[in-house]
């Protein structure tokens, strides 16, 4: 698996850090994220086969500060989310 930093942002005065994970399967390239705050680390792995969804929820997950107590929740939610 390759771990690839993606970004950063702050939660109660802590540096929260956002990793895209990428792992092959199948031949095929399947993107997961990672988020670490102090000494919690939180991955979720094979979300996507789209650099570009995986971007998107990236770039949400920075955006809203998102903790690793959290970041399970928010991709489930955005797993389900209405195509637009």
């Amino acid at each position: 698996m390759r771990k690839i930093w993606f970004g950063q942002s702050e939660c109660c005065g802590a540096e929260v850090c956002y990793y895209l994970v990428a792992e092959e399967m199948a031949g095929v390239e399947r993107y997961g994220i990672q988020v670490c705050y102090g000494d919690e680390t939180e991955t979720v792995a094979d979300i996507t086969s789209s650099q570009r969804q995986i971007q998107l929820l990236l770039d949400a997950l920075v955006w809203g500060g998102v903790t690793p107590a959290a970041v399970r929740d928010v991709v489930e939610d955005w797993l389900n989310r209405p195509e637009m």
